[in-house]
C-alpha cells in the first residue's frame, strides 16, 4: 500500500471543503498516481473535469498511460493527456493531464475554465517560467471569476509556508514516502572537480563516471543503475566509454534518457528491459522526479545539472553547468531506494555537499522573460509592482523583456498588447520567432505564401533545438537543405547528415501545425538551396535584429553584433568568410560567444529589411598625436558601422554638436582646463554635499550640460589651438548665480587665515574632507576647530614639523591641545630643540618655529 492511502481522506475532506491545498509528498508517496485516482469520483466534480500540470512531456504521458491502465482502460477515455503536437482526450475524460505551455494556452483561451473543477499542479518545486505563470493565473481566474474553482499544489520539495501564504492561507498536508534506506558514499580526491572546471574536465568526468560503474557492476550482482549527468553530450560521452569498457559484460544494456529523445527512445528507458539484462540509464535532471524507472538500486550523481542564464545586457542567453541543489540532490539520492535498500554515490566531496543552497534559483529569476511578458500582457497585467508575483523577477530583466517586445512590435509604447501581440501570443513559439511568422512574405517581393512556407520550416527548426548531432557548422541553411531531403528520403538523409531523428521529426509535425493555423496548405514543400539563401537571413532578422554580425576584418571568423557583443564562428565553418551574418543562437559570454546557428545575409537584403532604422551621422574624434578633429560621416546600425568616410572639414553647423561629443568622449583635456578649476570644481563639489541649496556639481554634471555653460561661449572658435585659449575658469564661475558664487566663497573659502595672520591654502579631499597642512606654531591660539559647510565640518588640520613634515592629524583642535599635544611638544623637543614647544601653547603667539 502507497504511504498516500493513509492521508487520502484527509485530502478529499480538504478538497471538499476548501478551495486551495497545499501537498508535500516525498518521494515513493504516489501523489502522481493514487491521488488522482483517488478524486474521479468526487461529488464536486460535478459534470467538469481535471487537469494535472506536469513540468515534462515524457512524464505527463507515462503517468497517463499508467493511471489508465490501473483502470483497466485505454488512454483517452476517463485519463487523457495533452502534450506539444500530441493529444488523446475524448468526451469520456475526466483527468487531463498537460504540460505547461497547454495550460497556459487554456487559460488565455478561457479563463473561466469552465469545463474544469479542479487543477493541480505536481512537482512544483521546478518552479518553471509556465508554471508560476498559470498559478497566477489559476489563482485570479478563482478570485474573480470562479471561485468554485479548486487549486492544489504538490511537491515532495517545496517551501509549503511560502506556496501557502501565496493560496491565501491555504492547508498544508505533509505525507512520507515510500523509501528505504539508502547508504551514500562521496568520492573525493585529490583531481576532485573545482566549481569552475566543467567546460574544460570533461573528460575527468567520464573517467569518474566509469570508474564508480566499475565499482557497482563488481560489487553489487543485480539492479539496475542510474547515472545523472549535466547534459546531452555529457551523456554520449559517458555512455559510448561504458560500452567500450563493459563491452566483456553482454548481460549489461546501457541506455540514454533525456529531453530531446523521442517518446519511444525515452520510453525504452524507463521499462524493464525484455530480455531482463541488467540496464545503467544515463540521464539528465529529466529523472529527478515524476518519472518511474523500474529496478534501480544504484546512482551515481555527478551533482551538475545545465542551466540556462539570460544577460539582459546582450538580450541573449547562455548554458551553464552549476552544481544542484540539496534538494535535487536528495531527490536523485531517492531513487535508488523505491524498491529496496540501495546505494548512491556522489562524485563530489561532503564538503561540496554542506555547501549547496537549500533549492535551485526559480526560472524567472534568470531566464528571457519576453514570452512571460507577452502572456501577462494579453492577460492584461503591464504593471510589475501590482502583478501578484509568487517570485518576483529582476526589474533590471522585465524592463529589458518589454523594450524587446515593443521593437518587435508586440507591445505598445505603454507596455499594451498590439494586434500583432495578439496574434503572436496563439502561435506556442517565442515572441520573436512568432513576429517573423507573422511577418513573412508581407514586403519582400518573394512571394507571400513562398516566403510563409520557409518562414513556418524556420520556426519549427529552431523551435526543436538543434536537428544535427554535430552542430559544428552553424548554418542554419544547411540544416533546412537537411530537412527537404529528409522530407524526400528519409534514409538518404539519414546516411547524408548527422539528423537526430526523433527531432526532426517534431520539426514535420509542428511545420503542419503552423501551416493549419495561418491557413495554408500543410502538404509538405520541397524548396531549393537558392530559394532558401533568398529568405532565411532576412527572416531571421526580422526575429533577431540585434543580432545582425559584421565581420570585424577579412579573413577572420569573428563578429561584431549589432547590440555591441564579439561573437565567432568555428575556424572551419562553411559559413567562413561571410562578410554579414544572422545570428540565431549562440552562447553569450561576457568577451566572445561561439555561434551555434546562424545565416549568411546580403546587405541589399539588410537596407530592405532595417533601412528605416540605419542612421547616417558624422562622427568626431581627437587625433592625440597632430592635436587636430578628425571627422568621419558614418552609416551605423545600432553598434555595427556599414560605412565611414572622412570629412575634409568639419561643417559649420556640426561644430557644437562635434565639440559635444568629443568632450563626452574626451573629456575636459581639450580644454584649458587649469588646476584653478580643478580646485574650483574640488569645493564646489563638496560644498553641493553639504548644503541643500547649494547644486551638486561634477565633471559629468559640467559635461551633461555643455550646451549652456560652454557652447555658446566658444561658437566662434575653429581650432583646438584657440580652444585652448578660452579662460574656462571664468565660465565655470558664471554657472553660478551671484548668491551661490558668495556662498561657495564663505563655506567652501579657497584659504585658511591663520592666528598669525598667514593665508593657507584648503584641500577639498574627497576621503579625508578640507585639510590644511600648517606648520604647528602658525596655529598656536587657536582655541578650536573653524566649521565650513554652513557649519557643519570642522576643518582638518595637518600639523607639521619645522622640516614640514606631518607630526599629528585632527579636526578637533580643543582636545589636540588639551591631550596628545604635550606628547608630540615633548618628542619635538628632542628633535628640535631650537624651535618653540611651549607648555602653553593658546598662550603663545603664533607665528615663526625658532626661539629668538
Amino acid at each position: 500500500m502507497l504511504p498516500i492511502t493513509n492521508i487520502l481522506p484527509q485530502v478529499i475532506n480538504c478538497l471538499s471543503n476548501d478551495n486551495n491545498l497545499v501537498l508535500q509528498a516525498e518521494p515513493g508517496a504516489g501523489k502522481s498516481t493514487a491521488l488522482p485516482l483517488s478524486l474521479l469520483d468526487a461529488k464536486w466534480l460535478g459534470n467538469k473535469k481535471i487537469v494535472m500540470l506536469e513540468p515534462r512531456r515524457v512524464a505527463a504521458k507515462s503517468i497517463a498511460y499508467y493511471l489508465a491502465s490501473q483502470l483497466g482502460e485505454k488512454v483517452g477515455e476517463r485519463i487523457g493527456y495533452q502534450i506539444k503536437n500530441d493529444r488523446k482526450v475524448s468526451t469520456k475524460t475526466v483527468l487531463e493531464i498537460v504540460t505547461e505551455g497547454i495550460l497556459t494556452r487554456r487559460l488565455q483561451n478561457d479563463p473561466e475554465l469552465s469545463d474544469v473543477a479542479l487543477i493541480i499542479f505536481d512537482e512544483f518545486h521546478e518552479r518553471s517560467i509556465h508554471a508560476d505563470l498559470s498559478l497566477m493565473f489559476a489563482i485570479e481566474v478563482q478570485q474573480s471569476l470562479r471561485d468554485d474553482l479548486k487549486i492544489l499544489v504538490m511537491s515532495a520539495t517545496i517551501d509549503t509556508d511560502e506556496i501557502s501564504e501565496y493560496l491565501d492561507g491555504a492547508a498544508v498536508i505533509k505525507c512520507p514516502g515510500r523509501q528505504f534506506p539508502v547508504t551514500v558514499d562521496y568520492v573525493s580526491n585529490s583531481n576532485n572537480r573545482s566549481s569552475n572546471d566543467f567546460g574544460i574536465n570533461k573528460h575527468q568526468l567520464v573517467n569518474q563516471v566509469s570508474g564508480a560503474l566499475r565499482d557497482v557492476l563488481a560489487r553489487d550482482a543485480v539492479g539496475d543503475v542510474l547515472v545523472f549527468l549535466p547534459g546531452q553530450a555529457d551523456i554520449k560521452r559517458c555512455l559510448a566509454d561504458a560500452e567500450t569498457i563493459f563491452s566483456d559484460q553482454p548481460n549489461v544494456i546501457f541506455l540514454p534518457l533525456y529531453g530531446a529523445l523521442s517518446i519511444e527512445q525515452q520510453e525504452r528507458a524507463l521499462a524493464v528491459d525484455p530480455q531482463d539484462k541488467r540496464r545503467v540509464v544515463f540521464t539528465t535532471n529529466i529523472a529527478e522526479t515524476s518519472l518511474t524507472i523500474e529496478g534501480v538500486t544504484c546512482v551515481i550523481d555527478s551533482g551538475l545539472e545545465k542551466v540556462v542564464v539570460y544577460d539582459p545586457v546582450s538580450n541573449m542567453t547562455r548554458l551553464e553547468t552549476n552544481y544542484i541543489s540539496k534538494a535535487s540532490a536528495e531527490q536523485r539520492k531517492g531513487r535508488a531506494g523505491r524498491l529496496q535498500e540501495g546505494r548512491c554515490i556522489r562524485l563530489w566531496s561532503e564538503s561540496k555537499y554542506n555547501s549547496l543552497p537549500d533549492f535551485h534559483v526559480e526560472e524567472i529569476c534568470s531566464a528571457d522573460l519576453s514570452n512571460l511578458l507577452l502572456e501577462l500582457a494579453v492577460w492584461g497585467q503591464t504593471d510589475y509592482e501590482n502583478i501578484n508575483w509568487l517570485t518576483a523577477p529582476p526589474k533590471s530583466n522585465y524592463d529589458t523583456a518589454k523594450q524587446v517586445l515593443i521593437s518587435l512590435g508586440l507591445l505598445n509604447e505603454l507596455g499594451k498588447v498590439t494586434e500583432l501581440g495578439n496574434r503572436a501570443s496563439k502561435f506556442g513559439l517565442e515572441p520573436r520567432l512568432a513576429t517573423m511568422l507573422l511577418s513573412a512574405g508581407k514586403s519582400s517581393g518573394k512571394g507571400e505564401e513562398f516566403e510563409l512556407e520557409i518562414a513556418c520550416e524556420l520556426s519549427a527548426l529552431l523551435s526543436a533545438g538543434d536537428i544535427f548531432y554535430d552542430n559544428r557548422d552553424a548554418d542554419i541553411v544547411e540544416r533546412l537543405v537537411a530537412l527537404q531531403d529528409y522530407k524526400s528520403d528519409r534514409k538518404g538523409a539519414l546516411k547524408s547528415y548527422p539528423i537526430k531523428q526523433a527531432t526532426i521529426e517534431q520539426v514535420l509535425v509542428s511545420i503542419r501545425t503552423l501551416k493549419s493555423r495561418l491557413k495554408i496548405s500543410t502538404k509538405h514543400s520541397n524548396f531549393t538551396l537558392t530559394q532558401l539563401q533568398q529568405c532565411v537571413g532576412r527572416l531571421l532578422l526580422i526575429a533577431y535584429p540585434e543580432r545582425l554580425a559584421k565581420r570585424r576584418a577579412e579573413n577572420s571568423n569573428r563578429y561584431l553584433l549589432a547590440n555591441g557583443r564579439g561573437v565567432c564562428l568555428h575556424d572551419t565553418d562553411t559559413m567562413f568568410g561571410s562578410e554579414w551574418l544572422v545570428v540565431s543562437d549562440c552562447n553569450a559570454h561576457k568577451k566572445e560567444g561561439m555561434i551555434f546557428t546562424a545565416a549568411a545575409i546580403e546587405r541589399s537584403d539588410i537596407d530592405a529589411s532595417i533601412g528605416s532604422k540605419i542612421v547616417e551621422e558624422n562622427e568626431y574624434q581627437l587625433d592625440d598625436k597632430k592635436q587636430k578633429i578628425i571627422g568621419r560621416k558614418v552609416v551605423k546600425y545600432q553598434a555595427i558601422t556599414l560605412e565611414s568616410a572622412v570629412l575634409a572639414d568639419i561643417p559649420n553647423e556640426d561644430f557644437q554638436k562635434c565639440m559635444n561629443s568629443l568632450l563626452q568622449k574626451e573629456g575636459f583635456k581639450l580644454l584649458n582646463w587649469t588646476n584653478k578649476c580643478e580646485e574650483w570644481l574640488a569645493r564646489a563639489s563638496w560644498l553641493g554635499e553639504y548644503i541643500e541649496q547649494f547644486p551638486k556639481i561634477s565633471k559629468k554634471t559640467l559635461a551633461d550640460d555643455v550646451d549652456n555653460w560652454l557652447l555658446p561661449y566658444i561658437s566662434k572658435v575653429k581650432s583646438l589651438a584657440q580652444l585652448k585659449k578660452v579662460n574656462l575658469f571664468e565660465l565655470l564661475i558664471g554657472i553660478l548665480p551671484w548668491e551661490q558664487q558668495q556662498l561657495l566663497e564663505q563655506e567652501a573659502p579657497v584659504n585658511y587665515t591663520t592666528p598669525s595672520n598667514k593665508k593657507v591654502v584648503i584641500t577639498y579631499d574627497k576621503n579625508q574632507g578640507p585639510t590644511v597642512s600648517v606648520q604647528l606654531q602658525e596655529m598656536f591660539g587657536e582655541l578650536k576647530s573653524p566649521l565650513i559647510g554652513g557649519g557643519k565640518v570642522p576643518l582638518r588640520f595637518e600639523l607639521l614639523s619645522p622640516a614640514r613634515r606631518p607630526i599629528q592629524t585632527t579636526s578637533d583642535l580643543a582636545n589636540f591641545w588639551k591631550t596628545s599635544y604635550f606628547d608630540v611638544a615633548k618628542e619635538m623637543r628632542g628633535r628640535y630643540p631650537k624651535h618653540r614647544w611651549p607648555e602653553k601653547p593658546l598662550m603663545e603667539k603664533a607665528g615663526r618655529s625658532i626661539k629668538r
